[in-house]
């Protein structure tokens, strides 16, 4: 067989990267718009739930009302519920990953297991995608990599002396009786609650003040399930230092100093958590994407305004001051990205309906971004 004929890439209309809540939401559309794609995934099917400590919860709760128009806030389809399907109202990363893995196997998704992206070649109106296996070409791309697997390791001066939030496989393997937690939006409130139920006593150290910080859009306050939880914790376990910045932490003698923009200076023996939150798989491509305060710039459609027929599903998608970080926000741009493909590549109008009426009537279909500014009244 000729040589070259092997090394042809494999070629689709649609290549999606990730095989997460956002990817597989995005490409069961793709699937029943009758649309070639394929899902990449580097690792196994939502590999980052997977990665979370064993005893972290998701915040937003499960409950199943699809059949009244309210579907399940963690629900990637209008069909699909994880509250009915696991039976629980807050599912552990590796409950919820299950879930994901069942969602993708009822829907017979295309999906190649163990492939990593190492470099995206964009040129002569196609994609050409090299991975640790294959190489892949493609019309349009999708970028549906989350965030989990790519922490911040560099936001403070002496970062490699502290323990990232996503390196954590169970809270019951911190040694040491004192804690220290660098970063105080929900990893570090989800660490410290962990950490004072197994009789820890924690310092929380935020930059901010989210404890006492309160609006209704949940990607800028916390939780009422960890505000909740906070309210369980002994006060003689649980010291909250708010508004306060580290700047650097350092280690001698077997000692951990935390230097704080305050002055002040904490030291323990055992190693600080570092919950200052994450970067993005993003800059896997980020020469395809102009940036913003470090959220990439879309048009309407969720397509790169930098890259033609480049589209982002998932928590990095952000339109002013509309952020699309929880299941149940982004998973109402899954229908605006697959209408603009399918009519891209010539679908018939009457199966677009069809496909997408479910999706619309369920909430599952935003388009209208003004609805999103505003606060409740009470």
């Amino acid at each position: 067989m000729d040589k070259n004929i092997l090394n042809q890439p494999q070629l689709y209309d649609v290549i999606v990267v990730g095989a997460g809540p956002a990817g597989l939401g995005i490409s069961i559309l793709l699937q029943q718009l009758k649309m070639n794609y394929v899902i990449l995934e580097k690792d196994m099917i939502g590999g980052s739930f997977r990665k979370w400590p064993k005893e972290t919860k998701f915040i937003s709760p499960s409950f199943t009302g699809n059949f009244f128009m309210m579907p399940d806030l963690n629900a990637i389809t209008p069909e699909t519920s994880p509250a009915f399907e696991l039976l629980t109202e807050h599912p552990t990363g590796h409950e919820y990953a299950d879930h994901l893995e069942n969602v993708a196997q009822f829907y017979q998704l295309k999906i190649e297991l163990g492939v990593a992206v190492r470099h995206v070649n964009q040129g002569n109106d196609r994609f050409d995608i090299e991975t640790n296996q294959d190489n892949y070409s493609c019309k349009y791309m999708i970028w549906a990599a989350g965030e989990y697997q790519y922490p911040s390791t560099n936001t403070f001066g002496g970062c490699a002396h502290s323990l990232h939030y996503s390196a954590i496989t169970s809270f019951s393997d911190i040694e040491g009786q004192e804690i220290t937690i660098v970063g105080g939006y929900e990893s570090g409130f989800d660490a410290a609650i962990n950490l004072a139920n197994l009789g820890k006593t924690v310092h929380l150290i935020d930059d901010f003040d989210y404890l006492d910080h309160v609006e209704s859009d949940s990607s800028y306050s916390l939780s009422p399930f960890t505000r909740d939880r906070i309210k369980d914790v002994h006060s003689q376990q649980f010291y909250y230092h708010k508004n306060t910045k580290v700047e650097n932490i350092s280690f001698s003698n077997g000692i951990y100093s935390v230097e704080t923009s305050t002055g002040e200076v904490y030291k323990t023996v055992s190693k600080p958590i570092n919950c200052t939150g994450f970067d993005t798989s993003l800059k896997l491509v980020a020469d395809l994407f102009d940036f913003d305060d470090h959220y990439p710039l879309l048009t309407e459609f969720d397509e790169s305004n930098k890259t033609e027929n480049l589209y982002l599903v998932g928590p990095q998608v952000k339109h002013g001051t509309a952020l699309f970080c929880f299941i149940y926000k982004y998973r109402q741009r899954f229908a605006i990205v697959a209408e603009h493909l399918a009519q891209k590549l010539g679908i018939d109008e009457s199966l677009i309906y069809e496909v997408l009426k479910s999706y619309k009537s369920n909430n599952f279909y935003l388009k209208d971004l003004d609805c999103c500014d505003g606060e409740c009244v009470c």
